[in-house]
């Protein structure tokens, strides 16, 4: 990946984070300021914001799974239709002024990752590089020109040393999918074609609703939280930008 968040040259990092369902409005705001500073720490400007494209707490639920639930099931031919993609379109259009070049981190929990997903391959013709990193997130079909772009991050089994099924159930839903040519040119499903090549399963306790807790009793034998696993694999990746 040939892209120097460091260079000198005016470059803004601009790092929007997607909440997934019905989520409190103050939920990861740690976790962005935290990643914010991780980022000023490279000696570039930084933008940062939470966005909500299906709705806080303050939502009907119901309304918000039917969305989430539609766009975990588009195609990757059929982006254009994304409630969430859109929304988070719509919401940073009037925020990311063209006279500077810009790196967009798009990073959401839960079907938050989604609408991060799909906003960034809405941007495909901008000109910026853009990265993806999905947190807790049910499966979805991950473009081909993205997929050397995108990290997925699940909470691991601790019980069972990482091997068995993760306590996040959301991130069990969904599919990777897809048809592909198989012997004699006939179909046949292969359920990885459009799986993430970058996933870490990150030993947190608990599940869906703890990657960033950062007290008791989210905190490990060796006092790293929540939080500190989440954002330390995150700036792992992020550091290979360099």
């Amino acid at each position: 990946m040939q892209n120097d968040l460091t260079e000198k040259e005016e470059n803004e990092i601009c790092l929007y984070l997607m909440a997934g369902l019905a989520t409190a409005p103050h939920f990861m705001e740690k976790f962005r300021a935290a990643l914010h500073s991780f980022l000023e720490s490279w000696g570039q400007p930084v933008h940062s914001e939470l966005l909500f494209p299906y709705g806080d707490w303050s939502r009907r639920v119901l309304p918000q799974l039917w969305e989430i639930r539609a766009d975990m099931r588009l195609g990757t031919d059929r982006i254009f239709k994304s409630i969430g993609g859109n929304r988070v379109l719509k919401a940073i259009a009037s925020k990311r002024p063209s006279s500077k070049k810009q790196t967009l981190l798009f990073i959401g929990h839960s079907g938050g990752g989604i609408a991060g997903l799909h906003a960034a391959q809405l941007l495909q013709d901008s000109g910026s590089e853009r990265y993806i990193v999905m947190i807790g997130s049910p499966k979805c079909r991950i473009p081909v020109q993205l997929d050397t772009s995108v990290l997925t991050i699940n909470a691991a089994d601790i019980r069972r040393g990482g091997r068995g099924k993760s306590p996040d159930r959301v991130s069990r839903l969904g599919t990777h999918g897809g048809w592909r040519a198989g012997k004699l040119g006939l179909p046949t499903w292969h359920r990885q074609k459009y799986a993430p090549i970058d996933n870490r399963n990150v030993p947190i306790i608990g599940g869906h609703a703890d990657y960033f807790r950062d007290s008791e009793p989210y905190v490990d034998v060796t006092g790293r939280s929540n939080l500190d696993l989440t954002l330390e694999t995150i700036q792992t990746w992020l550091t290979r930008l360099k």
